[in-house]
């Protein structure tokens, strides 16, 4: 075989090659490409899948729980490509979106809730303090308003009971038989009685006590104040000339009444009120000392509240079986400068009450004035004691005045002035007849002094209960 011929069977021996080669890349290329295709399809047909889910299951999630979901994985189709992370990133971006407008709007809703909740506290303060202040004034018109109709009880009362006294005051005066001077004093006791529970209902409402007292001994301020109590028989009062300045009489006598009142209402019938007085640099302090039932530490300490002013209470506040004894010394008490307070037990076992005047409302015992050559028809008696025969008097000089068994002098008519008795030692007995003269003494001289005023409707006067 020539060379020409090799040649050419060389060439197309390699043509075939190339051209087997050329088939054989070629195929392989289309088998990459079909492959490729497929894939292309695949991711694309995941692709639509994951965007169908994004917008059909995972934003209305989103939406829904706001926020409050975990990124869901891409499919396996579209890890590690470009569509699933850009998918994921979508995903997560609306995520945080979603959770960035819950907190805004939470944030906005808190903060409305807040102010909200401020303003509802500040019209509920609003309507409360307008509610308190129209409950006050609502109760500060009634409380005036029973004051008021109080005071004009009370006064009325008063002025009643003084128009009493006065008439059986004439009528002691007028009729001089024993059996009509006993049951006149009587009555006139019974008035002395209305006339402190009246005034201290006027203290109580707001009111002043009206009658007018001049410079007074501590001893007729006792005996005043024993006239106002029942069982007055059963003190036993101690005598001290020292003074009591003429504006604050009234009110110590009143308040003295109250709390003899409240000794001899809480000890036995029979006992003994002891009254006695202890005059120091500052002042002087008037004892009231029962036997009865000792308060308790807890009364003491409400009493104590009461008397020191710690505890008020206005006049419908006081129920409907008022204790008003303490409020009415403590209203009196600070209204005029002195003190009272109550101790438990005292050397009787029973309860000690203490009336401390300071030294700026005493002052000393007033001249009396030169006594008259004739009384006149309307004085005012100033003893009622009887005489009593004295050891070994003769029987042929004028018999001792009787008294009745309340120690009351038995009075007889005479038409020869009498020589003047001669005087009664001070607590003489039968019938303790001193004490009925004591309280005469001290009734009928506020009475007098009753007499310069003339109580209105509207006049203030003041008790205990």
């Amino acid at each position: 075989m020539n060379t020409t011929a090799t040649t050419m069977v060389i060439l197309f021996a390699a043509a075939a090659i190339v051209a087997g080669a050329a088939a054989w890349v070629a195929h392989r290329r289309w088998q990459k490409t079909r492959q490729q295709a497929h894939l292309l399809a695949r991711e694309q047909q995941a692709t639509e899948r994951a965007l169908h889910k994004l917008v059909h299951e995972t934003l209305p999630q989103v939406h829904q729980t706001g926020g409050r979901i975990s990124v869901p994985a891409a499919a396996p189709e579209l890890a590690d490509t470009a569509v699933g992370e850009q998918l994921t990133n979508v995903v997560k971006g609306t995520v945080g979106v979603v959770q960035a407008v819950v907190r805004d709007m939470q944030y906005a809703a808190h903060q409305e809730i807040e102010q909200a909740k401020t303003r509802s506290t500040e019209e509920l303060r609003h309507a409360h303090t307008a509610a308190q202040e129209e409950i006050a004034q609502v109760r500060a018109t009634a409380v005036r308003s029973t004051e008021a109709a109080v005071r004009s009880v009370s006064s009325a009362l008063v002025g009643m009971a003084a128009k009493t006294s006065r008439k059986v005051s004439e009528g002691v005066r007028a009729h001089e038989d024993d059996a009509a001077f006993e049951t006149l004093t009587g009555i006139d006791h019974t008035v002395q009685q209305m006339l402190l529970v009246a005034q201290g209902w006027t203290i109580l409402a707001g009111g002043k006590l009206t009658r007018h007292w001049p410079t007074t001994t501590l001893t007729d301020v006792v005996r005043a104040a024993m006239g106002s109590v029942e069982d007055y028989q059963r003190v036993q009062p101690q005598e001290l000339n020292l003074a009591v300045r003429t504006r604050v009489v009234g009110p110590v006598v009143h308040t003295l009444a109250l709390l003899l009142d409240n000794a001899l209402r809480f000890s036995p019938p029979h006992s003994r009120v002891h009254v006695s007085f202890e005059q120091g640099h500052h002042g002087v302090t008037v004892f009231v000392d029962d036997s009865g039932l000792q308060m308790t530490p807890e009364q003491l300490d409400a009493a104590r509240d009461i008397l020191t002013g710690q505890r008020t209470d206005d006049i419908t506040q006081l129920g409907a079986r008022p204790q008003t004894g303490f409020r009415v010394a403590a209203a009196l008490a600070s209204a005029y400068g002195f003190r009272v307070d109550v101790q438990a037990p005292n050397s009787l076992l029973g309860t000690r009450a203490l009336l401390t005047l300071p030294q700026d409302l005493l002052t000393t015992v007033p001249q009396a004035p030169p006594a008259s050559p004739q009384g006149t028809p309307d004085a005012a008696p100033t003893a009622l004691a009887p005489v009593p025969p004295t050891a070994g008097e003769p029987a042929h000089e004028p018999p001792a005045a009787r008294t009745t068994a309340s120690g009351l002098t038995v009075r007889s008519r005479r038409t020869t002035p009498a020589a003047p008795p001669a005087p009664r030692p001070a607590n003489a007995e039968p019938g303790r007849a001193s004490v009925i003269a004591a309280w005469a003494r001290g009734t009928q001289r506020a009475r007098v002094e009753q007499d310069t005023s003339h109580p209105t409707a509207d006049n203030d006067q003041g008790h205990d209960a």
